[in-house]
């Protein structure tokens, strides 16, 4: 692990919710730490957004709102078994200039995030604020709450 994000990701002025640990369990140590310390990078850019940590099918995953609404999002962190992505809800009208954004939908981009250089990357904030800007939302909207969901039926998880 990276060692300014493995003590970064609990200084974060939010520490990680207990929901949010509880539902990366499964995953592995790798795979938990890489969405920690993707969840201290967000929330470096954007400080007070509403988390909405979602226990979905397929992936455990957080989404990053301006309102208590997951449709509102800017950004998404899902946890899959090998690794985690920085989707973007409307990636597919954001500037990419270095050409990194992954996807073929009308509206959701996202890049892979398998390690925690990664995540620390120069051109993270950046991105972060052109969703933001895109959005037309100041970087310190949001009331720095939380939501649970949870996707009934069985769930995909690292075995």
């Amino acid at each position: 692990m990276h060692a300014d994000w493995g003590l970064r990701c609990w200084l974060v002025n939010r520490p990680p919710p207990d929901k949010l640990l509880e539902f990366l369990a499964p995953f592995t140590e790798d795979v938990v730490e890489v969405a920690l310390a993707l969840r201290a990078r967000v929330l470096e850019s954007l400080p007070n957004m509403h988390e909405v940590v979602w226990d979905a099918t397929n992936a455990v995953t957080v989404v990053y709102t301006p309102t208590t609404r997951w449709q509102d999002g800017l950004c998404h962190t899902p946890a899959y078994s090998r690794h985690v992505n920085l989707g973007f809800n409307d990636g597919a009208g954001l500037s990419d200039p270095l050409g990194i954004l992954v996807g073929t939908g009308a509206r959701v981009r996202h890049v892979m995030m398998r390690t925690c250089e990664d995540v620390a990357r120069a051109w993270v904030p950046d991105y972060l604020l052109a969703a933001a800007n895109r959005a037309g939302v100041s970087t310190d909207a949001g009331d720095g709450g939380l939501t649970v969901r949870r996707s009934a039926g069985p769930k995909r998880r690292p075995s």
